[in-house]
């Protein structure tokens, strides 16, 4: 009996525990692949002290290394903490090295080139392995902001890496420019649950005596620059009164966001709603009228396509990974990053504007489903490993 391939995933963000959303769509990913028949294994940072150094997730094998994260982010770092990094390429080598060999891996694939593309450049080189890159956003943001060490680190890994997946074309062709070569790239996006468009279709029409519904669900982070809605809302809350703002999600701006959405004497109007359960999302944009996402940088957004396939209309910042999926005035509004009163008159357009919000629903509807289901995108991603594969084998 020829026993199912073993991948070894090596990723920057992993759930570090139940309740975890941090890199919740590569888990899905490798559930998805575990299902096909591949032996998947996880190799991840450890960042919080309640999460354990190994354990098997429904035959998933997750290993976590340490680095003296100390509960945070590395995201959340206004500047790069030189000697943790240090710990985390060593012990993340160390690792990734032991959960290689421990589980006879063929293949190495990587998310994110920077940091952890690094690692599994020299582990993949050591052992003679194939190496997959998933390029997300904040590796690809940080490589493009200007010219510095990381972006000689961001192309080194590129340029030696058996294969370079980018979550959006946009991106493949901004990585070609930086001269790495087409052939060995392709364009695969984080995928979205089917459970997104059956909520979608189970969306009930609003009946005119009916609050409308603004959603945001993106981490309480810098990056997702939510103060931006918040701003924007007192002045939807003049021209509609009627509406509801809804904040899901939690991070380190959480507290500075509330105390601004005091001083704004917004009350009930804006709603704090934490982290939630990913299996709760789809409803809740089922109920969203607006999805409202205020990030600064990102790859192909998991939760705009989310959103999308619910049937909430999109309003998210003029970006060049947005653009990709809205035209702005056709099936969403492109907004500025830094102008709250432009934000708000385009919620207010979207709500005031019932056709466009309807056609942009069966219009997203069909994007979600043809471009962004899971189901499509790991049989993009097994061609790929059936060729990367029969090719160590020869």
């Amino acid at each position: 009996m020829v026993k199912a391939p073993s991948i070894l995933f090596l990723t920057n963000a992993y759930p570090d525990f139940d309740s975890s959303y941090r890199g919740i769509f590569v888990q899905k990913m490798a559930t998805l692949l575990r299902d096909g028949g591949y032996r998947i294994s996880v190799v991840t940072p450890r960042i919080y002290k309640r999460s354990p150094y190994f354990e098997n997730q429904g035959g998933i094998k997750v290993y976590r290394f340490p680095f003296f994260a100390r509960d945070k982010l590395l995201i959340e770092y206004k500047k790069i903490p030189y000697l943790r990094m240090i710990f985390y390429y060593l012990t993340g080598f160390l690792w990734t090295l032991y959960g290689a060999l421990k589980n006879r891996c063929k293949m190495i694939h990587v998310h994110w080139a920077i940091p952890t593309g690094l690692i599994g450049i020299w582990v993949g080189g050591f052992l003679r392995k194939p190496v997959i890159v998933t390029i997300h956003g904040s590796d690809f943001r940080m490589a493009t902001e200007k010219f510095t060490f990381i972006t000689k680190i961001f192309l080194y890994v590129c340029q030696r890496a058996t294969q370079i997946m980018c979550v959006s074309d946009l991106q493949k062709r901004e990585i070609q420019k930086m001269g790495v070569e087409a052939e060995k790239m392709s364009t695969i996006p984080m995928g979205i649950d089917e459970t997104f468009l059956e909520a979608g279709r189970r969306r009930k029409e609003k009946s005119n005596d009916q609050y409308y519904m603004v959603l945001s669900n993106r981490n309480l982070l810098p990056l997702y620059n939510v103060s931006l809605l918040i701003r924007a809302i007192p002045k939807v809350l003049k021209e509609q009164p009627y509406t509801k703002f809804y904040i899901a999600g939690d991070g380190s701006d959480r507290e500075g966001l509330e105390d601004e959405a005091k001083s704004l004497n917004l009350g009930s109007a804006v709603q704090f709603l934490g982290h939630l359960p990913h299996k709760k999302m789809a409803e809740l944009l089922s109920q969203a009228d607006v999805y409202v996402s205020t990030s600064l940088s990102d790859g192909t957004s998991v939760s705009l396509l989310e959103a999308m396939g619910s049937g909430a209309f999109p309003i998210v910042t003029d970006i060049p990974a947005n653009r990709e999926w809205v035209v702005d005035g056709k099936n969403g509004f492109l907004v500025p990053v830094d102008q709250a009163e432009i934000l708000a008159n385009r919620i207010v357009n979207a709500i005031r504007n019932r056709g466009l919000l309807e056609k942009s629903r069966t219009e997203n509807f069909v994007i979600a489903e043809e471009k962004a289901l899971w189901p499509r995108n790991i049989r993009k991603l097994e061609e790929i490993y059936s060729s990367l594969l029969s090719n160590v084998a020869q």
